[in-house]
């Protein structure tokens, strides 16, 4: 049975207690896949050992991290800010673009919804200006077409239009009074 990766990194660090510090050497004696694992965990054991940061680098960072909290102000519970009251910071750039945007859209709102233009006019090319009431008619609403709304014969016409063969049989005719 072969041993886990955890037992092996207990060993490689020299933790590993002796009843099965022993037990664990022995196994390595014979077992090349455990001796392979080994060889690869003391590979990455190098390499973090190598990537580690020295003292003084981390003296370093350390030492900026707490002038940042030193020169950032931070407000207590006590002195929360009102909306009005907070610190809005913009770069330029975008201060910039959110202004040209303002003006397009206020100078827009004149050109297409000034009232001196003539009705019916084009504003722009494509852009017409709206239509008053007194240019406008209504219409009647037909909802729904209706067999009553047509005569027979419209009826046979648009069927034979249509492709169908149409034949007509009475029973009675009953005169009407």
């Amino acid at each position: 049975m072969c041993v886990d990766d955890e037992l092996l990194s207990t060993y490689l660090d020299g933790e590993l207690d002796e009843p099965w510090k022993t037990q664990v050497s022995e196994h390595l004696q014979y077992c090349l896949a455990c001796r392979l694992r080994l060889g690869q965990l003391k590979a990455l054991h190098e390499r973090l050992q190598s990537v580690a940061l020295t003292t003084e680098e981390m003296a370093q960072s350390k030492d900026r991290v707490l002038a940042f909290f030193e020169e950032t102000k931070f407000p207590t519970a006590d002195q929360k800010r009102s909306f009005w009251r907070r610190k809005i910071e913009m770069k330029v750039a975008p201060a910039i673009l959110t202004a040209a945007a303002f003006v397009i859209v206020v100078i827009g709102s004149f050109v297409f919804f000034s009232p001196n233009t003539p009705q019916g006019q084009e504003i722009l090319p494509g852009v017409v200006a709206p239509i008053d009431s007194e240019h406008i008619r209504q219409v009647t609403d037909v909802s729904k077409p209706n067999l009553g709304m047509f005569s027979l014969e419209q009826i046979i016409q648009h069927l034979d239009s249509l492709g169908y063969s149409v034949k007509i049989e009475m029973k009675a005719v009953t005169p009407i009074e």
